[in-house]
C-alpha cells in the first residue's frame, strides 16, 4: 500500500529525469561529421577570395565531399574541382577560376561522415567592392 502518493510520483519523475540525463551525457560526447570552420567565414564580408576552404570535424568518407558556390542569382560560380588538403584530411577547398565579383555568395556543401550519415548545409558570405 502506498502511504504517500505524491512522494511516489516525485520519486518516479526523478528516476525518469535521471535516466534521460544519463542518456544525454553519452550522446553529447559523440562527435558527428559537421563543418567546424570555413574561409571565408559564414556571414563574413571579404575582398574577393581565391578559394573557399572548409574544415570538417572528422575526415569524411573518401570521395563524398562536394562544394558548390552560387552567386546571388543562384548561378554556379566558376570554380575548379574540390581538392582535399594533403596536410589535413579534414580540409577541402574549391578555387575560383576568376576572382568573384562583388555580391553575396552561397556555399552549399555535402559529405558523408564515418557513421555513414549524409550531412549537408549552406552558408553565405559577401564579396565587397574592390
Amino acid at each position: 500500500m502506498i502511504k504517500n502518493p505524491l512522494r511516489s510520483l516525485l520519486a518516479g519523475l526523478f528516476l525518469i529525469g535521471s535516466l534521460t540525463a544519463a542518456a544525454g551525457v553519452g550522446s553529447a560526447t559523440d562527435i558527428h561529421f559537421a563543418l567546424s570552420k570555413s574561409e571565408p567565414e559564414a556571414d563574413a564580408s571579404v575582398e574577393a577570395p581565391a578559394e573557399v576552404r572548409l574544415w570538417f570535424t572528422e575526415e569524411p568518407q573518401g570521395g563524398t565531399v562536394s562544394v558548390r558556390v552560387l552567386d546571388a542569382s543562384e548561378e554556379e560560380a566558376m570554380t575548379m574541382d574540390v581538392t582535399q588538403s594533403e596536410d589535413d584530411a579534414r580540409s577541402f577547398a574549391v578555387a575560383f577560376h576568376h576572382p568573384p565579383a562583388a555580391g553575396t555568395y552561397t556555399v552549399a556543401w555535402r559529405g558523408i561522415g564515418s557513421d555513414g550519415h549524409v550531412v549537408r548545409d549552406t552558408f553565405t558570405f559577401t564579396v565587397t567592392a574592390q
